[in-house]
């Protein structure tokens, strides 16, 4: 169970790291606006991440895995909204907020099994964010070579190749998940 929790957390922290490093090189190419969404972005995504995971992990402790995912979200917006403008440091700390509240929300409510599909979900979607720092300050409208075609095809090839490494952790999860679901109703019921 730890490794899986590892793996997530490990996989959204590279994710924030490499988009600062994306913003940071790519400063003078984003606009305000850009920015804002980038921050956006990622504060939802890495908040609703966080949060379906920990509202799994700490199941019936609601206050817990809200606090904690609204932390992990609000930073994340507000360190990427930050690198760009005060009020992408704004907008990224409320849609953490946002973010990190409904998803723990959704991750107490669904069965580890569920929750699992929504983790795998949400975490595809907060990598896909190194695409747009590729994709927004775009003006150009076609395709230059073949490079344009192969690169992103090897990008997804690895992406899924890395999703794929991190499911063979679900098994795992689950069965640590239902094991002290078990014991705590097994101690209730002495």
């Amino acid at each position: 169970m730890i490794i899986f929790n590892a793996y997530i957390l490990f996989s959204l922290a590279v994710t924030l790291l490499l988009s600062i490093m994306l913003v940071l090189r790519n400063k003078n190419r984003l606009t305000g606006m850009n920015g804002m969404i980038i921050s956006m972005y990622l504060g939802m995504n890495i908040g609703l991440t966080s949060g379906v995971l920990f509202g799994t992990i700490f199941r019936g402790d609601l206050f817990h895995s809200t606090i904690l995912s609204m932390l992990i979200g609000a930073a994340a917006g507000t360190i990427m909204g930050a690198l760009v403008s005060a009020a992408a440091a704004f907008e990224g700390l409320m849609s953490g907020i946002m973010g990190g509240m409904m998803g723990a929300m959704l991750g107490e409510m669904l069965l580890p099994e569920k929750s699992l599909i929504l983790i795998n979900i949400f975490l595809t979607v907060s990598l896909a964010a190194l695409f747009l720092f590729k994709i927004l300050p775009k003006t150009e409208s076609s395709i230059i070579s073949k490079k344009y075609i192969i690169k992103p095809v090897l990008i997804f090839t690895l992406f899924i190749f890395y999703l794929y490494l991190g499911s063979l952790l679900w098994d795992d999860w689950i069965n640590d998940l239902h094991l002290i679901k078990d014991q705590e109703q097994h101690l209730h019921h002495s």
